[in-house]
């Protein structure tokens, strides 16, 4: 099974596809690892990120894609950026496949019970990396 987690922090999506058989993950994300979008307020820069993702989600047909839940009700300091809605909506309305939601705290109690026997090649992709996975074996 193909899954691709999603997590999006402020103006990035950060990316991981894993394809895991006999036990064994895969990293298939490929160069489509990390995409940001610099002006929101552009319209070629929207139309480009949509057409990137698209694509790169067409090409590498996942059967599960899923995004990390935010929360809608921080205030302050530790408030969501409104250039990351736009972010999900734009991945949300890829008609390829249906995109999930995952919360953060459904993760967190997986991997209380759970081994995370993958390493990402970058730092920065361990929780979209930690969602693939949940994805595959959550299936099972």
């Amino acid at each position: 099974m193909k899954t691709l987690g999603i997590e999006i922090s402020g103006s990035t999506a950060i990316f991981c596809g894993l394809e895991i058989t006999n036990e064994d993950a895969i990293e298939i994300t490929g160069e489509f690892k990390k995409l940001e979008l610099e002006d929101d307020q552009s319209s070629n820069e929207v139309n480009e990120f949509k057409d990137t993702v698209d694509t790169s989600l067409k090409d590498k047909k996942f059967d599960r894609i899923a995004i990390i839940k935010r929360s809608k009700s921080t205030r302050g300091k530790f408030s969501v950026s409104p250039i990351s809605f736009k972010l999900e909506g734009l991945i949300q309305i890829y008609k390829g496949a249906n995109i999930e939601f995952i919360a953060p705290q459904t993760l967190a109690a997986y991997y209380k019970k759970n081994q995370f026997n993958f390493n990402p090649k970058y730092q920065y992709q361990i929780q979209s990396a930690k969602l693939a996975y949940y994805l595959n074996d959550a299936t099972k």
